[in-house]
């Protein structure tokens, strides 16, 4: 991490390396790759849009990086493309609507996992009846604790989009 922060810190200012720093711990609770936090923070903290070279020199990560972690951040509504008049590459700016990053990311990859694992929770629950696992068995015992689990992640998501918001969420 330090190695890392002193390689930036020689391309970027204090401000720059701190706010990307925020959204690289940010974007890693989600499981995302390093590369778009350093991305989306540079551009959250850039006054003007900048193109891919641009990234790619200020953050050092390599083309195919940044390339990825541009069309993800499009992907989930985080960043926008911008064509300059004076200049023929695409520009790229952040989108500070974090309501409609939550709702991308809540309908597009939390929803349908929590579906999918409704379904494989049902389905696993079946085996072990087939198996005739008693109800009080360990092993079913924690299938249904499971299963309340998924079933209070479900509820929480509308609080998660009134708290954000957010007035529809796809399904």
């Amino acid at each position: 991490m330090e190695q890392v922060q002193e390689r930036l810190s020689d391309q970027l200012t204090q401000l720059e390396s701190e706010t990307i720093d925020y959204f690289v711990s940010f974007v890693q609770i989600f499981g995302l790759p390093r590369s778009i936090g350093q991305i989306y923070g540079l551009l959250f903290v850039s006054r003007e849009p900048l193109d891919m070279m641009e990234i790619m020199n200020r953050l050092r990560i390599s083309k195919g990086s940044v390339s990825q972690g541009l069309n993800l951040l499009k992907e989930l509504g985080a960043i926008s493309s911008v064509r300059k008049s004076d200049d023929r590459r695409e520009h790229f700016e952040a989108d500070f609507r974090v309501s409609r990053i939550v709702n991308h990311f809540i309908s597009e990859r939390l929803n349908p996992r929590l579906e999918s694992g409704e379904r494989r929770l049902t389905s696993m629950i079946e085996l072990a009846h087939k198996q005739l696992i008693e109800e009080e068995d360990v092993v079913v015992v924690r299938l249904h604790a499971l299963r309340k689990w998924q079933s209070r992640a479900k509820r929480v998501l509308p609080l998660l989009k009134g708290a954000m918001g957010i007035s529809k969420l796809k399904k």
